[in-house]
C-alpha cells in the first residue's frame, strides 16, 4: 500500500494534540482525546502506521489502549510519550525500556526523528 502514512495520536491534552497534529502535518493525523475514543475512530481495515499515546490518561492507560490496539493490529508500532518517564521507569522498568518513547516536555525535531525512524517518510510504501 503507498500513499499519506497514517498516525493516531492519543492524548487527554488538548493542547499536547494540538502540537503533535500540527507537528506531523506531512502525515495524515487522527487525534483523540483518550483510549476509548482512539479504538472507536480506528474501524478495521483502516491505514494505521503509527499509535502515538500518552502514558498517563483518565480511564484507560496508554499501556492498555497499546494492548487493546494490538489485539486488532499485532504489528502496530508505537510510541509512548509521557511527563512521567521516571515514575515508569522505576515502576515498569520493562515495559518502559520495551517502547519507543519521549518524556514529555520534548522537542518537536526529537519527535519528528523518531516518527521516521519507526514509519519512514510521510509519503511511500506502508510499514509492516
Amino acid at each position: 500500500m503507498t500513499g499519506v502514512k497514517h498516525i493516531l495520536v492519543v492524548d487527554d491534552d488538548a493542547l499536547m494534540l494540538s502540537v503533535i497534529g500540527r507537528a506531523l502535518q506531512d502525515y495524515e493525523v487522527t487525534l483523540a482525546r483518550d483510549g476509548d475514543e482512539a479504538l472507536r475512530v480506528t474501524a478495521p481495515g483502516m491505514r494505521l502506521d503509527l499509535l502515538i499515546t500518552d502514558y498517563l490518561m483518565p480511564a484507560m492507560m496508554g499501556d492498555e489502549l497499546l494492548g487493546r490496539m494490538r489485539e486488532r493490529r499485532p504489528s502496530l508500532k508505537a510510541l509512548v510519550i509521557s511527563g512521567h518517564g521516571g515514575l515508569l521507569e522505576r515502576e515498569m522498568p520493562d515495559w518502559w525500556r520495551a517502547q519507543p518513547h519521549l518524556e514529555k516536555p520534548f522537542a518537536i525535531s526529537a519527535l519528528r526523528d523518531l516518527v521516521v525512524r519507526l514509519i519512514g517518510p510521510p509519503f511511500g510504501r506502508e510499514t509492516r
